[in-house]
Order: C-alpha cells, then sequence, then structure tokens
C-alpha cells in the first residue's frame, strides 16, 4: 500500500479512536446526570412524601376534631337516653368508615332490648332479643366501662341469630353505665382497627366524653325525681300538720261539748222533770175550774184574763216542753261528738249503709233531684257500727239536699282505692268557699237558717268517721257543687 493511503487509514482509526473516547466520556457524563438526576428525584420524592403524610395526618386530625366538636354540641342538647345513644353511635360508625352499630340496652330484670342500623342515613331497627345473645356478650359485660375494648370471634363460635348482627370478626364496642339496674352495650362491625395514635385517642376523649354526660344526665333525672319525691313528703308533711292540728282543734272542742254538755244536762233534767209536772198540776186546776158553776166563775173580776190564760197557758207549756225536748237532742248530739270511747263494731258493707241512708232521706229528694249510684260491687268489708255511719251519710245527703234547693243532681260513688273503701258524696249545689270549709266540722257552725239545723250534723259526722279510724274531706267551690270524700280502711288487709 501507498504512503498515502496507510497515513489516511491512520489517521481515520486515530479519529474513530477519538470518538469512540468521547462517546464514552459522553456516557460516563449521561450516567453521572443520570444519577445525579435520580437522587434529586428521590429527595424530592422524600420530601414529597412527607408533605402529603402531613396532610394526610391533618386532614384525619380535622376530621377527628370536627367530630369532637359535633359531639360537645350533641351532649349538649336536651335529649332522651335512647335518642343520645342512637346519635353518639352514628357519629362514631361515620368515624369508622360508616360502619354497621349495634345498641345494647341490658337490664337486671332481663328485661333487655336491641337496636340495629345497617347503614349510615337509614333508620334505626328495634331486633328480638334472642337468648343466644347472651352467651357473646356476658365476657363483655365483664370489662371495665367507659373503655373501648376489642372481641374476636371465630367461625365455630357464630350462631345463626348473633352472625345476622356482624359481618366482620371483630367487633369493637363500649360498656356504659346508665344506672344501677342498667348498662348498655355500644358494638360497631369493624374490619380492621390499624388506627392512628391519634385516632385512637380521639375515640378514646369520644367514650369518656360520652360516659360523662350519660352519667350527668342521670344525676340530673335522679335528682328530678328526688326533688318531685322531696315536694310529695313536704305536701303530706303539711296535709298530716294540717290534719293533726285539725284533729287537737276538734279534741279540745271535743272537751269542751263534754263539758257543756255535762253542765247543761242537769238543769235540764229538772227542768223537764218540772214541766212534766206543772202539766199535771194544770190538768188538776182544769179539773178544778170545770166543776166550778158557771156563774160563779163569770163573776170573778179577771174573768177575762183568765180565760185568755186557760187557753194559752197548754199552748205556753207544750212550746216549752218541745224547747226542752230539742235542748235534749243536741246535748245528746254533743256527747256523741264528745266521746272517744270504742263502740261496739262489726262487719259492715258500706254499700248497705248507702242504701239504707238514701232510704231514709228518699222522700225529700225524690221529686226534685236526680240521684246517682256509681257503687262498686263486692266492695271489701270494713269494721264499723251500721246506725252511726248511716247517720253520717243521712247528714250528708241531707246538707246536699237542702244546697240544691229545689233541683239538681247527687252523684254517690265508692270504690277501692289503694288500701282503702273510698266514698264520694257530690252535689250539685251552691258549693261554698275555703272560708266557710275551715269551719264546717265544728260544732254549732252552721249558713242555715236557725230554723234548718244546729250546726252539729258535720261534727257529730266527723266524730263518728273519726272513731272508725276514717278519713273525711271537703272540696268545693262557690256556685259549683261540693263532693265529700270519706276513706275507710280495709277490714284485715
Amino acid at each position: 500500500m501507498s504512503d498515502p493511503s496507510r497515513s489516511l487509514n491512520i489517521a481515520v482509526e486515530e479519529k474513530v479512536a477519538l470518538l469512540e473516547k468521547a462517546l464514552i466520556r459522553e456516557r460516563n457524563a449521561k450516567k453521572k446526570l443520570e444519577a445525579k438526576l435520580d437522587q434529586k428525584a428521590q429527595v424530592t420524592l422524600a420530601e414529597n412524601k412527607e408533605f402529603f403524610d402531613s396532610y394526610e395526618k391533618a386532614t384525619s386530625r380535622q376530621v377527628q376534631l370536627q367530630f369532637l366538636a359535633s359531639l360537645t354540641q350533641e351532649l349538649l342538647l336536651d335529649k332522651s337516653i335512647d335518642e343520645s345513644f342512637q346519635q353518639f353511635s352514628e357519629n362514631v360508625a361515620r368515624l369508622l368508615d360508616n360502619c354497621s352499630v349495634v345498641v345494647m340496652r341490658i337490664n337486671h330484670d332481663s328485661n333487655h332490648a336491641i337496636w340495629s342500623l345497617r347503614e349510615i342515613g337509614e333508620h334505626w331497627q328495634s331486633l328480638t332479643w334472642q337468648k343466644e345473645y347472651e352467651a357473646p356478650i356476658k365476657p363483655m359485660l365483664a370489662t371495665n366501662e367507659s373503655i373501648w375494648h376489642r372481641f374476636e370471634y371465630k367461625d365455630s363460635d357464630k350462631r345463626p341469630s348473633y352472625s345476622n348482627l356482624f359481618v366482620n370478626d371483630t367487633v369493637l364496642y363500649l360498656l356504659v353505665k346508665v344506672s344501677e339496674k342498667e348498662r348498655r352495650l355500644i358494638l360497631f362491625d369493624i374490619s380492621h382497627f390499624c388506627y392512628s395514635d391519634d385516632f385512637k385517642q380521639t375515640l378514646d376523649i369520644a367514650a369518656q366524653q360520652f360516659t360523662s354526660a350519660i352519667k350527668r344526665r342521670m344525676t340530673k333525672i335522679e335528682l328530678a325525681y328526688n326533688y318531685r319525691d322531696l315536694r310529695n313528703t313536704v305536701d303530706e308533711l303539711k296535709s298530716t300538720q294540717q290534719q293533726l292540728a285539725h284533729s287537737e282543734k276538734m279534741s279540745s272542742l271535743g272537751q269542751l261539748a263534754a263539758g257543756v254538755a255535762h253542765e247543761i244536762n242537769n238543769p235540764i233534767g229538772y227542768i223537764s222533770s218540772n214541766l212534766h209536772v206543772l202539766q199535771d198540776y194544770l190538768n188538776i186546776y182544769e179539773n178544778t175550774f170545770a166543776q166550778l158553776p158557771e156563774k160563779l166563775v163569770i163573776q170573778l173580776e179577771n174573768n177575762r184574763e183568765l180565760s185568755f190564760a186557760r187557753e194559752d197557758i197548754n199552748e205556753l207549756l207544750n212550746a216549752c216542753i218541745t224547747g226542752v225536748e230539742r235542748v235534749t237532742e243536741i246535748v245528746a248530739s254533743l256527747k256523741t261528738f264528745s266521746r272517744k270511747e270504742q263502740d261496739e263494731f262489726s262487719d259492715v258493707v258500706i254499700n248497705d249503709v248507702i242504701d239504707s241512708a238514701l232510704k231514709i232521706v228518699w222522700n225529700k229528694l225524690k221529686y226534685d233531684h236526680e240521684i246517682i249510684r256509681n257503687l262498686s260491687d263486692n266492695l271489701p268489708i270494713i269494721q264499723g257500727n251500721y246506725g252511726q255511719l248511716q247517720q253520717v251519710f243521712v247528714n250528708l245527703f241531707v246538707n246536699a239536699a237542702q244546697a240544691m234547693n229545689e233541683s239538681g243532681e247527687l252523684r254517690i260513688d265508692s270504690a277501692v282505692v289503694s288500701n282503702y273503701i273510698e266514698v264520694n258524696v257530690h252535689d250539685t249545689g251552691c258549693g261554698m268557699d275555703a272560708s266557710v270549709m275551715r269551719h264546717l266540722f265544728e260544732p254549732f257552725y252552721t249558713t242555715k237558717n236557725e230554723s234548718e239545723g244546729t250546726g252539729l250534723g258535720l261534727s257529730v259526722s266527723y266524730a263518728i268517721v273519726e272513731k272508725h279510724d276514717a278519713m273525711i274531706s271537703v272540696n268545693s267551690q262557690p256556685e259549683q257543687g261540693c263532693t265529700f270524700t270519706l276513706k275507710f280502711p280495709i277490714a284485715n288487709l
């Protein structure tokens, strides 16, 4: 080969070698550049991942805080216990990826109940309690209250009626004490519990807030019940105090009546006796005048006055005797009012007493007044004095007739109320105000005309009722009628 050709080949080879070296340098530079780019991409990815993780964590935390804020607002609302449990369960179920939830009410008296919510937004369903539920929840009831617990069960442990409630094998539950006799289980059907510590802390805070709210609510309810019971007790004490004061007043009046009756009885006795003797003497004088010659009697200077006196003296004497008999009856009533000893009691059917008293006053009522008998059948027997109880009802019926004047309605009710036989005597008469009712059972107190009564009827009735260990009260308003209520203790209760 000629020298020019050889020289050309050498030059080409050198150029190729130089190009190969340049290519290798370029490849190495590219690799270094790619390595730098990859390293920078890794750093950027790590930085972005931290940012995305922080963003996701902040978003989750915001959801949790919104949940707690919403829960706090819900707990401040005045809702029933059932509504509070349902609302709380729905909020937690939303936080747990909208899982299904079951609420169980467990009572000491085995009056259990169960509610289920399959999906958020649907209505709660009330399910029938099954006996098979007791075994799976028994270990749950032995756990600490107000703390979240997980319960995992195997397929072999599932029962047909229990597996209907849950799909997954894991249950997150919360035990809440409502009262000494009632606890409730809130069970969430979850597929996992791989949540962050912040998330679990949020659930713990929610459980504590909810259980505390339920305790406060139950405390308020208990305080309300206690307040009501206390008010009832105070009212009963006031009523008892009034009854004791009234009984003491009536006892004092009874002693006064006894003293008055004793003081009046003796002079009335000899006045009555002397009047009858005087009547006999007058008969003797009349017989003597009858034997005298008529001419002799005519010649007497005071013949006219004597004739008038002879005609009027019998009428005056009879009026005196009638007045003394009336006073004697009043004294007898005072003795009945004041007497405290136990009379002879026997078995009495109160409806029979009412019917017999109605028969006595029938003529006073039958024409102008409507009588309504609402007497319960087969009332228990009471211990009492038939005649005295009859006197009580006669007094009440007569007073009712006088209060209604010419027309009205008299209604008599009898029934067993608690440990008593309660009898109500209601009339549609003129009624009375509070000032009259305060003195109603006091002796000699009356709103009637002097010719219509002495004011002893109700006081005597009160004494009779008291001797029977019974109670009598009155309820009335002017122009709205009057109701007397009698309560008789049931014998051998």
